[in-house]
Parts: C-alpha cells; sequence; structure tokens
C-alpha cells in the first residue's frame, strides 16, 4: 500500500485499526488511495465523522463502482444532509445500476424526497431509473443488468420501503397495482399496508 499505511498492514486491516482509535484524519487521507479507498469509506461511515463529508463526496466520482459504492454507505450512515445533492446527481446518472440503488438507498435514509420518489420507482419498475446503466457493478459476476436482476432490485425496493418505513410511496405504489403481474402485486399491497398502519 503507498504513503497511507506505513506499517505494511493489508488495506483492510489498516482501515479497520485506524477505526478502531478513531483516526478519523488518517481514514480522511486514504481515501486517496486507490487501494484503500474502499475501506475508508466503509470506516468513516462507522466512525460516522461529518469531516470526512466533503472527501466522500469527491470520492463519488472515483472509478471503482465498489469505491463508490462504500463511499455512498458511508454517507447515507454519516448523516449529513450536505451530501444529499451530489447524491441525487449519482442516483440519476452514473453507469453503474448497483451505485445508483445504493445512492437512493442513501438518499432515503438521508430524508430527501426524490430518494422516496425514486425507490417507489425501483420498486414499481426499476427499468426507467436504470435504462441507460451499462453494467450492474464492473464486478465479475455482476456486470450485466438483466431482467432477473431487475426482478431482484424490484423486490428489494419494496423490502426497502418497508424497512425505511417511506410512507409517501403509497400513493405511488397503488397507482402502479393494475400495471403489475400478480405476484408483485400481491408485494405492493403487503408494502402499502405496512406503510399505512
Amino acid at each position: 500500500m503507498s504513503s497511507v499505511n506505513g506499517q505494511g498492514l493489508p488495506p483492510s486491516l489498516a482501515m479497520r485499526d485506524a477505526a478502531r482509535r478513531g483516526d478519523a484524519d488518517y481514514l480522511i487521507d486514504a481515501l486517496t488511495d486507490p487501494e484503500a479507498r474502499g475501506h475508508a469509506a466503509l470506516r468513516l461511515g462507522d466512525l460516522g465523522d461529518r469531516r470526512a463529508v466533503p472527501a466522500l463526496i469527491r470520492n463519488l466520482r472515483v472509478r471503482n463502482d465498489l469505491d463508490r459504492n462504500g463511499t455512498i454507505k458511508a454517507l447515507g450512515k454519516i448523516g449529513d444532509p450536505s451530501a444529499i445533492p451530489a447524491l441525487v446527481e449519482v442516483a440519476g446518472e452514473d453507469d453503474a445500476a448497483g451505485v445508483r440503488t445504493t445512492a437512493i438507498d442513501s438518499l432515503v435514509k438521508l430524508g430527501s424526497p426524490d430518494g422516496g420518489k425514486m425507490l417507489a420507482q425501483l420498486a414499481v419498475d426499476p427499468a426507467p431509473l436504470l435504462s441507460t446503466c451499462t453494467p450492474y457493478f464492473d464486478a465479475p459476476t455482476m456486470r450485466e443488468l438483466r431482467p432477473a436482476r431487475l426482478r431482484q432490485i424490484r423486490k428489494w425496493a419494496t423490502r426497502r420501503l418497508r424497512e425505511l418505513h417511506v410512507i409517501d410511496a403509497a400513493p405511488t405504489l397503488t397507482a402502479a397495482l393494475g400495471t403489475v403481474d400478480f405476484r408483485h402485486r400481491m408485494r405492493l399491497r403487503r408494502t402499502i399496508r405496512s406503510l399505512r398502519s
């Protein structure tokens, strides 16, 4: 590893050690190291240190999908609303569908109405939001965005709507009941009942 880790530890262990010590400055510095940035982002999310938000937002532009995804998860955990505009941009424009869905999830966690609307759309039909994505993730077994993956995203989104209790999604889901197959209609109804209770 580069200058960030002078101890010779693997990046995951060095970042875990820094998080254990509460060394947010070390982790923020590690965001510039391609070998460590993904681990550093996740650990910064665990620490919840808002000082990391500007550096994490800069990392939304790195090429590695998994690193961007870790950065987005960290921003959602930290909970600083100043990250919302950058996450809205990622949710609408990132090339990787998996990165977009994680951005939408983090937006909901941050209380963004846009995030709730997008998560509801994913629960009804993810294709319109993800049609401009090239891969799901740039990872060996996850590259293609196939119909089965879209169905998984749809199921995941309905579950997340229930878990995060996105009440504002109920009208969108209700409006879609007549447009989806029987199995998915039952899933949407269960979600609507959960949101209204």
